[in-house]
């Protein structure tokens, strides 16, 4: 062998020593020839599942807090629209009443001695002269005129309105409102937004996607038990995480819900104090100009406004109840307890009877759910349709309340309303 040839054996000799003493695990390929496609398909599997059970908690909780909305909405508008008719009607009955008055006054006081008088009556009861006491009743119930009460209820149950409560409601429910709690939501339960939680744990659970767990472990940079171990962490917390997500969401479009409820029905309950109040104002004032001029009043109807389909008036004071009354095949039902308690009887309740016992008195009335023989003072007192609960309050004819503590009552049919007098 000559010199050269043996130079070029040791050369190679080696060279082959060289890559022999490699590891195996230096080299990115080492697992990669035998990763486990079952185990990444699984994963992805599971992933999917995942992605199903929270994308579809999000639709059911999205459809709920939209119904509860449009829910509130239709509830709190169709009372607008009651309000609107209520004093839409009053003012009719009002500028009918009082034009009628002044024709007669008119006619009894032709003089010119009252002429400046008759003037300062009928612009008082027009409602369309400015500053005139109607007048000022009439812009108050009026929703297009800016700055008015009723504008002020109108504008904030209007979702079309900017930063008004409806609108702020509203825009909260919007998944495609930037920056909504329902636009946060939805994005954190989306694979393909960016940054999400739901995006995040998409990936890791994607073999093509560089840098990802799976895709490391094809790679063979990972050996199965550590890719297992690691992408079981990242969705068993990734999970506890969409939980999270999904809890704070759900509390955030229950508060707003609540919220927007009770401010919107302080509201409505503010504007009506306040359209009442001016509806007394204005009719004093009209009163005190007419007796100051002419002598006499006039006999006006009270206004009565109730959102309730069917009013309860007890000695000329409209009730509210938590169960307001409701028709039953043609029976006018009434909650009870709080009748009974507004009039000064004590109310107690036997669960296992299922019976209600009320005293006023030397009065004691016995009565039990499903039954139509009360009694009074162990006296039967007949009902023609049953006592029982709605919403868990004890419903009763109305005619039973005559029938107990000896009041009278009186139904109109016209305008829904059962009227109470005590004796």
């Amino acid at each position: 062998m000559t010199m050269k040839n043996t130079m070029l054996t040791m050369a190679l000799l080696a060279g082959f020593a060289a890559v022999s003493v490699i590891p195996a695990s230096a080299v990115p390929q080492a697992y990669a020839a035998n990763y486990d496609k079952a185990l990444i398909q699984e994963v992805n599997d599971r992933y999917e599942r995942l992605e199903a059970k929270y994308r579809g908690m999000y639709e059911e909780d999205k459809k709920k807090s939209t119904d509860a909305y449009n829910a509130f909405y239709g509830q709190i508008h169709g009372e607008q629209r009651t309000l609107d008719k209520l004093l839409e009607e009053d003012l009719n009955y009002l500028t009918t009443l009082l034009d009628k008055d002044y024709k007669s006054l008119a006619e009894q006081y032709s003089g010119s001695s009252h002429r400046d008088a008759l003037n300062a009556y009928k612009r008082e009861i027009n409602p369309k002269y400015s500053s005139g006491a109607l007048w000022k009743y009439a812009t108050g119930n009026n929703e297009n005129y800016s700055s008015s009460t009723h504008w002020n209820f109108a504008t904030q149950i209007n979702e079309n309105y900017s930063s008004s409560l409806m609108w702020k409601y509203h825009n909260e429910n919007n998944p495609n409102y930037s920056g909504s709690t329902m636009w946060d939501f939805s994005n954190e339960m989306n694979p393909k937004y960016s940054g999400s939680k739901m995006w995040e744990l998409h990936n890791e659970s994607n073999e093509n996607y560089s840098g990802s767990t799976m895709s490391k472990y094809r790679l063979g940079n990972l050996s199965r038990a550590e890719a297992e171990e690691k992408i079981n962490k990242i969705l068993i917390d990734g999970e506890k995480d969409l939980q999270s997500i999904r809890d704070k969401a759900v509390a955030s479009l229950e508060n707003t819900e609540k919220n927007t409820i009770q401010e919107l029905t302080a509201l409505r309950d503010t504007t009506v104090k306040k359209v009442l109040s001016q509806r007394a104002d204005s009719l004093e004032g009209i009163m005190t100009l007419r007796k100051q001029h002419f002598g006499g009043g006039l006999e006006i109807k009270p206004l009565y406004i109730s959102f309730d389909a069917i009013k309860v008036i007890i000695d000329g004071e409209l009730q509210t109840f938590e169960q307001p009354p409701v028709n039953k095949d043609g029976n006018v039902l009434v909650p009870m307890r709080a009748i009974f308690e507004r009039l000064g009887a004590v109310i107690s309740w036997n669960e296992t009877e299922r019976s209600v016992t009320a005293t006023k008195g030397g009065t004691s009335i016995y009565l039990q759910i499903g039954s139509t023989q009360p009694t009074v003072n162990g006296t039967p007192k007949p009902l023609e349709v049953p006592a029982q609960l709605v919403n868990s309050s004890t419903m009763v004819p109305v005619r039973f309340i005559s029938e107990a503590l000896g009041s009278e009552v009186s139904w109109e049919q016209a305008a829904q309303t059962v009227y109470i007098k005590t004796k």
